[in-house]
């Protein structure tokens, strides 16, 4: 691991911090911080800007109740409610649960994040960063997988750039061509269909001004000027160019790990390689961005 080189505007109240890169492209690793203490600006936009360079933050060592994590994530933002009020954690519904135990209506696990994506697309504000904390694990397996998808789309043939610049998706709570077998996501659209929320294809970083892919497959009901089915075949092969292994990187949690993650640069997804008799539980929370251009 590296350590990154933040020094000249890393502000005195910082020290005894230490943030090392965890890959070349993605990922940091935070030590040295309490997060249940409080944190001045200083130190807050010191963070806010490292998480913008590194896309994701991996905090070690934190021993958070629910109401410490909730604290914790608003160093970065507002935070905002996870969509689906089953997921919300009842004393504190902002924080939602990620469990290997949830199921649908139907009585079937749910695979919450199988596919790569960025969370919320269907919103008209969607979250710019996402927050897991981990609370309780499998002996192995169940990362979560980040890719960075402004290197990735930096990448691109010119010829794809060519293609899907000026392209706009139409995003639902559950496309009508996607993979996803939810049922209860289908069920809440067919009670109350929603309006399409149009977002570009490709979104221009609000801070930095770099430009990304950004997409939720399960999401889309299709690209505007496009079938529902044909689009689902052009984000496959979008998201191919995205997670080409030198753009990514696999979190394998242990206790105590707060995880942040910009939505604005990056894919996630979870890995489905544990027992499913144990629980992996983590919870979640969303902070507030902005209309993606």
């Amino acid at each position: 691991m590296q350590v990154t080189t933040q020094e000249a505007s890393r502000p005195a109240t910082t020290t005894g911090m230490k943030i090392t890169k965890l890959t070349e492209n993605i990922g940091a690793e935070v030590t040295g911080i309490d997060l249940r203490q409080p944190v001045d600006a200083d130190t807050q936009k010191f963070l806010y800007d490292a998480l913008v360079e590194h896309i994701a933050l991996v905090f070690r060592d934190q021993k958070f109740n629910p109401g410490e994590y909730l604290s914790a994530v608003s160093i970065f933002g507002t935070v905002m409610p996870d969509e689906s009020p089953k997921n919300r954690l009842p004393e504190l519904p902002l924080i939602s649960q990620i469990s290997s135990l949830s199921k649908d209506r139907e009585g079937k696990r749910v695979m919450t994040g199988e596919r790569w994506h960025s969370d919320h697309v269907n919103h008209q504000r969607p979250p710019k960063f996402t927050c897991l904390y981990a609370v309780k694990l499998p002996d192995s397996g169940g990362a979560t997988n980040l890719a960075n998808t402004r290197e990735g789309y930096a990448a691109l043939p010119d010829a794809v750039k060519k293609r899907v610049e000026g392209m706009k998706t139409a995003n639902v709570i559950i496309g009508s061509a996607s993979k996803s077998v939810n049922s209860d996501r289908r069920a809440w659209q067919a009670e109350s269909p929603p309006d399409p929320v149009i977002h570009p294809l490709v979104r221009t970083h609000p801070d930095v001004g770099t430009k990304a892919l950004y997409f939720h497959p399960n999401k889309v009901e299709n690209i505007v000027g496009m079938e529902p089915q044909e689009s689902q075949e052009l984000l496959e092969e979008l998201t191919e160019y995205m997670v080409k292994p030198e753009f990514l990187y696999a979190h394998q949690w242990r206790l105590g790990d707060m995880m942040i993650w910009d939505n604005r640069s990056a894919f996630h997804r979870a890995s489905f390689d544990y027992d499913i008799n144990q629980h992996r539980l983590l919870y979640r929370t969303l902070v507030e961005g902005d209309i993606p251009h």
